[in-house]
């Protein structure tokens, strides 16, 4: 039985359950450094004499910056490994906040914003590809669904906090302040506690990485290796992005980042605009807050509710029918629009199939790929679908600028998402018909 057999096929140890919960803790840094922008832009305008536009640019950036760093940065990982890739986004994040607190002018924090942005990307790629390789078979689509708990946890914790802070300090530079110090606090904990990918080792073969391996091995209660296994690669050895769509990838990656495109975006037009688009409709500006933390609660909800069923059913086709069942929340948002009630029971719905969706992405990218290009592969599909929740506010923006009905815009995000579920379940169909090809030929050869 090879390594990676081994590990699948055995109970989780409580070394691998602390790898899943470091991960989760450092997966509340995105929450915490989305929401210190969201409530801190009034402050921050006034301080700073902003525009609208440049407030709107201002808090797109980091969203800009976390695209572009898990499609160009995050490869990293799959060179120097998974852990140094953390150790080093969790740096540049610390300073990053830390500079921003201290920015003299839009121009210097839109700059910092974006320097952070680029390194949570690159540290979100790094900490999903480890929950990945550390959970068993069993546990797999349980524990990324886990770890993706983080990101709306942090939004509300840190939501709380930083409302704290402003309201406390009247000063939003300290809100920056206090998200490098729980920054920096997790370093020492990554230093001690989180060891190197077992599957990356493995795939680079470095002189010591038999020694490296057993030291991981014997902290998870595994019997020590004499030999570093032959690694198992059916994907091309070079990582980087031209190598996801040779030897037969292309359509697999196509259809993957299309998929988290679509629903990626739906999610983010949702969680930004909701909360607005009911103030716009006519009801108080403390119905819209309601609604988001709702849609909060729900996305916690529906990563909870996607690593029961993950466990239990075919991932791919359960994302698929998340993807669904969001399509049919947003349309039933969009037709109750008008009822508060109706409409803040629809924002749970909304968050729990859209967060759960995206939950089964994560857990699935990294299942479909090699170990030595599986960084790569999760920064493109992650930053892809990044780059769709760049866009989608901005285009509900100009929707609304052009005069429609805000209620009426949640329909059209019922066509990205039933698309993305359309690419899902084509996906194991297309690969299966490849393999099938590829068998012909061997046999034929």
């Amino acid at each position: 039985m090879n390594i990676k057999a081994r590990i699948d096929a055995s109970p989780m140890s409580r070394m691998q359950m602390g790898v899943i919960t470091i991960c989760l803790a450092l997966n509340f840094i995105d929450g915490y450094d989305v929401l210190v922008m969201a409530f801190s832009a009034d402050n921050i305008s006034a301080d700073l004499g902003l525009s609208g536009g440049q407030l709107g640019i201002l808090l797109a950036s980091a969203l800009l910056g976390m695209a572009l760093g898990a499609l160009f940065i995050a490869p990293v990982a799959d060179r120097i490994g998974r852990r140094n890739a953390i150790i080093a986004s969790t740096s540049v994040i610390t300073l990053g906040m830390l500079a921003s607190a201290f920015a003299p002018s839009y121009e210097i924090l839109l700059i910092f914003r974006v320097i952070t942005g680029l390194a949570v990307g690159t540290m979100q790629t790094s900490l999903n590809v480890l929950v990945s390789e550390y959970a068993n078979n069993r546990r797999r689509a349980t524990a990324v669904s886990i770890y993706s708990t983080g990101q709306p946890i942090g939004g509300v914790i840190g939501g709380m906090i930083v409302a704290w802070l402003l309201a406390t300090f009247a000063d939003w530079r300290v809100t920056f302040i206090v998200g490098a110090i729980i920054t920096a606090a997790m370093l020492p904990v990554i230093l001690r506690w989180l060891p190197e990918s077992i599957d990356y080792l493995n795939a680079k073969r470095q002189p010591n990485a038999l020694e490296k391996i057993n030291k991981v091995l014997a902290r998870m209660h595994q019997p020590a290796l004499d030999s570093l296994p032959e690694p198992e690669i059916t994907d091309t050895g070079n990582a980087n992005l031209a190598s996801l769509f040779r030897n037969g990838l292309a359509l697999k990656t196509i259809l993957l980042a299309f998929a988290m495109m679509m629903i990626m975006g739906s999610f983010y037009f949702a969680n930004s605009w909701t909360p607005k688009l009911l103030t716009e409709s006519g009801f108080s500006s403390n119905a819209g807050i309601t609604a988001g933390v709702l849609f909060s609660f729900g996305a916690i909800i529906g990563s909870l509710l996607f690593a029961w069923l993950g466990a239990r059913y075919d991932t791919q086709k359960m994302v698929a029918v998340f993807a669904v069942a969001a399509a049919l929340a947003f349309a039933a948002f969009g037709y109750f629009a008008d009822g508060i009630t109706a409409a803040l029971v629809a924002a749970v719905f909304l968050g729990i199939s859209a967060n759960g969706a995206i939950a089964g992405m994560f857990s699935l990218a990294p299942s479909r790929y090699d170990a030595n290009v599986r960084a790569t592969a999760v920064g493109l599909i992650g930053g892809i679908g990044r780059a769709g929740g760049v866009i989608s506010p901005i285009l509900a923006g100009s929707l609304i600028d052009a005069g429609w009905i805000p209620a009426d815009i949640y329909f059209v995000f019922v066509i990205p998402l039933a698309l993305g579920a359309l690419a899902l379940f084509i996906a194991p169909r297309a690969a299966a018909r490849r393999a099938t090809r590829t068998e012909q030929l061997v046999t034929s050869a």
